[in-house]
């Protein structure tokens, strides 16, 4: 989940080459030291005046530190947060990669890995589906939680004020007929989620998609992840995809298995 500093810094961020804000952020990672605007153009290749108005707006944000007697910069605390971030991100990778592959191989789709990203759906992990029609989500994808079969997992086992906050915040908009847009509706369709510990995205999000998912948990049984199958609906129907609910199932339960070891 990104935190409001990391929201703020894509925002101010978006007129900058990622790669210039990356390169300034890789040299200041290399060393526990401050370093001056020579140095870092030293080491990055860019202009000083870039330097000025890039740092500027990551020192605003949080995500690096200065120095105002010496006029030199460091890393910040937004910046090890988010690599903490990536580092949990990595570990949940590498926690799935063996149920992912054995997923693909059986249902020869699409197997997603999903995270909740404040009140969205954030895709992690992607292992290709078999046949030349593949699906078009992606790395870092995000789509909303209450009309996808991971999201409304990452819903169902939401603490009840967490819930109510993003009930009250989240306006649940139509993508397609089949999306449940009466927060009674689907307040029922949480709870038989958590019953079952499966849930169906029969094309609420795509009108053309069905997907099946089953929670990953933290040895405290926090919810961290999901993981899913998807495919298109005119060779994944919906009894197809119910057809694979145990393998699912087992596969989210090896992985926090695994991360409880």
């Amino acid at each position: 989940m990104l935190s409001k500093q990391q929201q703020e810094l894509q925002n101010k961020l978006s007129s900058y080459s990622s790669m210039k804000v990356l390169q300034i952020l890789l040299a200041l990672s290399a060393t526990n030291k401050y370093m001056g605007i020579s140095e870092i153009t030293e080491i990055t290749g860019l202009s000083g005046s870039t330097l000025h108005r890039i740092l500027q707006e990551l020192l605003e944000c949080g995500f690096v530190t200065k120095d105002e007697q010496q006029k030199k910069y460091r890393i910040g605390f937004e910046s090890m947060a988010l690599a903490e971030h990536m580092k949990a991100a990595n570990y949940l990778l590498e926690a799935a990669k063996d149920e992912m592959h054995r997923l693909n191989e059986i249902t020869k789709e699409t197997v997603n890995l999903i995270v909740r990203d404040g009140y969205q759906a954030a895709y992690i992990g992607k292992m290709e589906a078999k046949n030349q029609i593949a699906m078009r989500s992606k790395i870092g994808w995000k789509i909303p939680l209450y009309c996808t079969s991971g999201g409304k997992l990452l819903l169902a086992y939401q603490d009840e004020k967490w819930l109510e906050n993003y009930l009250n915040s989240t306006p649940l908009e139509k993508h397609t007929d089949y999306t449940i847009v009466d927060k009674a509706a689907l307040m029922q369709e949480l709870v038989n989620i958590r019953k079952e510990n499966f849930a169906i995205d029969n094309q609420e999000h795509n009108p053309d998609v069905i997907c099946i998912a089953a929670p990953i948990f933290s040895d405290n049984h926090e919810i961290l992840a999901t993981i899913g199958v998807a495919a298109p609906n005119y060779r994944f129907s919906l009894e197809k995809a119910l057809s694979y609910k145990e393998a699912v199932i087992n596969a989210g339960n090896a992985v926090s298995e695994k991360i409880a070891k």
